[in-house]
């Protein structure tokens, strides 16, 4: 394999490793922030994914670039070979993705939790808000707002304000 495509795999590789760990540390703060804050740490997870399907492609071009090494290189990335398979200039490709799937084993442990975080604040909110709507200001709420002309009320024939 050509070192040039080489060294620019690995760079590509580090810097989805640093994305994974960003999004590792967005998943944990889901786990113990305050529930204001959890949309954005969301948000914070999807741009990162987004960041990395650039960076998968951008990979996924240099393969395609490359001659007979691209498909090797390739499987490599998909992990669909073993290390008895690789050849010796494509192993730091290798053992650069074994690191990349032990983050992202890691992460969705942490993702198992940080979605029944979420979960049990939406049911923890929609009670909440079933509550609200069932009580009596809410009954008279309604009757409010079905009755409500624009006009000031007055109630029978002293013409009480209402």
């Amino acid at each position: 394999m050509e070192k040039i495509y080489e060294t620019k795999i690995i760079e590509l590789l580090d810097k989805i490793k640093d994305r994974l760990l960003f999004f590792e540390q967005e998943t944990i703060d889901i786990l113990s922030c305050d529930v204001d804050e959890i949309e954005e740490h969301s948000d914070n997870r999807v741009k990162i994914t987004h960041e990395l399907d650039r960076v998968f492609d951008h990979i996924e071009l240099l393969c395609s670039e490359m001659e007979e090494d691209g498909d090797r290189v390739r499987r490599i990335i998909r992990s669909s070979r073993d290390l008895t398979e690789v050849a010796p200039d494509e192993e730091a490709i290798y053992f650069k993705m074994q690191e990349i799937g032990s983050l992202i084993n890691r992460i969705k442990d942490s993702d198992v939790q940080a979605v029944d975080r979420i979960d049990r604040e939406k049911d923890g909110l929609l009670g909440k808000i079933k509550a609200e709507n069932t009580g009596a200001g809410a009954k008279a709420a309604k009757f409010m707002v079905g009755t409500n002309d624009g006009r000031q009320k007055y109630v029978g024939t002293g013409g009480k304000l209402v």
